[in-house]
Order: structure tokens, then C-alpha cells, then sequence
């Protein structure tokens, strides 16, 4: 089986059921990086025979005969593609990890394309830019040479490296001795684990380590961590013998390869008792809702166990009562009403990973 890449030939088979991202990656090609792995984020995009695809759901079988380009094979730091010199001109990224996917899907755009952006990108999401630099950058804005205030604006000393895929980030250095984990998710929304049977999965040959509720540490934390350790609870553990959404961690697995640890997960056997769940936040806070971290205590800093409720915030400015008095005695325009925004959290699109040498 022969798949080109940028040009040159690889020979080697994919596995069975492997991604063409990770078939990339494993010969080389850190340029495609490893994002969402669902197809929603764009950071892995190649293009196939011109046509830009998500690599982490495009099954590497089906690139047989075709053409693989990466932002790598549209140019490089000595001679970049036009658009790789715009987003560099533009300073179109920020921490750049969604660039490299950015730039590979734009190469593809035609001039009407290029003209409903929100349309057409909608496939590349970028956490840091709020896509203004981004849309410079397409455009053929300079910002690197602004005129005006106190000082130039100076680009980014990386940029040209991040536009073309040569920076290396945290999981694009090939590390000898490298072991891998994987975790076992919960089919299930709420549910108490009732056992879970290891021993298949340890046995598999390079498996290293096989982990559970019973062996996490019995401390709890927030996944919503801010400054202030107060602002959120203490909600979650490691592992819990407890899972309360679809997707909870229920048992993770170090081996040698990824595909080793994921096999070794889909070889443990876990029994549940099913309880009930809640799935909207207006029927969870309902009198007689199933309750999502029933027995937890003080301790937890949930703000109302017995409501589902995890967290509530009151505040004013001045004296609300008396203004809106004032305003209503006066004349004026009181406005009420309720009001619903939803939850951001601000996180990057690429892992959050580190070395220990």
C-alpha cells in the first residue's frame, strides 16, 4: 500500500482502523496536529487531492492512490506559500496550534469561498484569536508594520515556523522509550460501578500498568479550576467509583502504544448499577430530581446538594432597591426580565502536556 505525501511515498500499511492524523504523525508529520480527536476542530486538516479534510476521522486506508498535502508541502520557512507569508504578516495566530490546520483548509478556498468565511472555515476553530487576526490575515493585512503609537509592532520571532509546521510543540518530539495511556470512558450518564475485572487487560503483552477507582487518591478537585480555589468545588476525583456523565474516566492503561493501551481498555470488564440521571439543568433543580452528588458534604463546596445546584452568585451595585424606587416614582424605565448566557471555558486546543526528563 503506497500513500503520497507531499510528494514522497510512504510505504508502510496503516493499521486496522487507524487514523490517516496518527498514520502521519508516527511517520514524521508532527505539522498535523493531534486536537479533538472528532472532527470538530480542524488542527489536523490535510488536504486530499486538494481537498481539505479532517485527518483524525478520515480512516488512513482510504488515502491509498491519492495525494496527501500537509501546510508543510504547501511551503516552507525559505519559501513559504503566499498565504503561509500572510498569516505571518497579519501576526494571524496566537499560541498557533490551529494554524497549521487554518492555513491547509484556507489554501483550498476559492475567492467566493474566501468571502463567506464563517461559512467555509467554520471546520478550524481557533481559542485565541477571536478570529479577527485570522480574517486579516486572509484578507492581506500587514499588522506587523503598523504605523503610530509608541513603538513598532514586532511579529512573532516563531511566526514563519508555526505558518509552515516546523515549531515543534510539546507532542511533536519523538521520544525513545515513550509509553502511552488510554482511558476507558462510561457508556453510561450516572451509575455506581459495582466491580471491574483487570485482569484480561493486564495481561496483554506491553501493558504496563492497569489503574481504577480503587487505586486513585482519595482527593478531590474541580475540572473548572480558576484563581481562587473557592470559585468552583470540589467535585470530581481522579477516578471515582461513581460516574455521574457519559465520558467519565472509569479506568485508564499505560503501555507501550496507544493502540496496545486501547485494546488493553476495550479487555476490561466493568459492571454497573444503573441509577437515574438528569440531562436538562431546569428539571435537575426540580423538587424530586435524581441527585448527582448525593451524600457529599460540605467539604465538596456544592452549593445546594439536595438541588443539583453546583454553584450561585448574587451581587449589585449601590442600592437596587432604592433606585428602583427612584425610577418609578420618576417616571423612568425599569427593565426586568431573565436572562441565560451559556458556560465558556477558555481552553486551547492543544493538549496540555509535559516532559519529565
Amino acid at each position: 500500500m503506497t500513500i503520497s505525501v507531499n510528494g514522497e511515498a510512504q510505504q508502510d500499511d496503516p493499521r486496522p482502523g487507524q487514523c490517516l492524523r496518527s498514520y502521519l504523525r508516527e511517520h514524521g508529520h508532527f505539522e498535523v496536529k493531534k486536537g479533538c480527536d472528532s472532527g470538530d476542530c480542524g488542527a489536523c486538516s490535510v488536504l486530499v487531492d486538494g481537498a481539505p479534510v479532517h485527518s483524525c476521522v478520515y480512516p488512513a486506508f482510504r488515502a491509498t492512490g491519492h495525494e496527501i498535502t500537509t501546510v508543510s508541502g504547501l511551503g516552507t520557512p525559505d519559501d513559504p506559500h503566499p498565504l503561509q507569508r500572510r498569516f505571518v504578516d497579519a501576526a494571524g495566530f496566537q499560541c498557533g496550534f490551529c494554524t497549521a490546520g487554518m492555513i491547509t483548509t484556507a489554501s483550498a478556498l476559492t475567492p467566493p469561498q474566501l468571502a463567506e468565511l464563517p461559512e467555509h472555515l467554520k471546520g478550524s476553530l481557533c481559542r485565541c484569536t477571536g478570529y479577527r487576526a485570522i480574517t486579516d490575515a486572509l484578507a492581506g493585512a500587514v499588522n506587523t508594520k503598523k504605523s503610530g503609537g509608541a513603538g513598532d509592532s514586532v511579529g512573532a520571532p516563531a511566526g514563519m515556523r508555526i505558518a509552515t509546521g516546523t515549531e515543534q510543540y510539546t507532542m511533536d518530539h519523538d521520544v525513545d522509550g515513550l509509553l502511552h495511556l488510554a482511558v476507558l470512558r462510561s457508556p453510561l450518564p450516572h451509575a455506581r460501578i459495582v466491580a471491574i475485572d483487570t485482569t484480561a487487560a493486564e495481561r496483554l503483552p506491553g501493558v504496563h500498568l492497569v489503574l481504577t477507582h480503587r487505586d486513585s487518591p482519595p482527593v478531590a478537585f474541580s475540572t473548572a479550576r480558576h484563581d481562587d480555589r473557592a470559585d468552583d468545588p470540589d467535585d470530581s476525583f481522579v477516578l471515582d467509583a461513581t460516574v455521574r456523565f457519559v465520558g467519565q474516566r472509569v479506568a485508564a492503561v499505560v503501555a507501550d502504544t496507544l493502540a496496545i493501551a486501547e485494546s488493553a481498555c476495550r479487555a476490561i470488564h466493568v459492571e454497573y448499577d444503573e441509577l437515574p440521571a438528569v440531562f436538562d439543568p431546569e428539571a435537575a433543580l426540580a423538587a424530586g430530581a435524581p441527585l448527582v452528588h448525593a451524600g457529599k458534604t460540605g467539604e465538596a463546596r456544592i452549593a445546594d446538594v439536595s438541588r443539583n445546584l453546583v454553584a450561585e452568585l448574587h451581587g449589585g451595585v449601590g442600592d437596587v432597591e432604592a433606585g428602583l424606587r427612584e425610577a418609578q416614582a420618576s417616571g423612568g424605565a425599569v427593565v426586568s426580565g431573565r436572562w441565560n448566557t451559556q458556560r465558556v471555558q477558555a481552553n486551547s486546543g492543544g493538549r496540555c502536556n509535559s516532559w519529565r526528563f
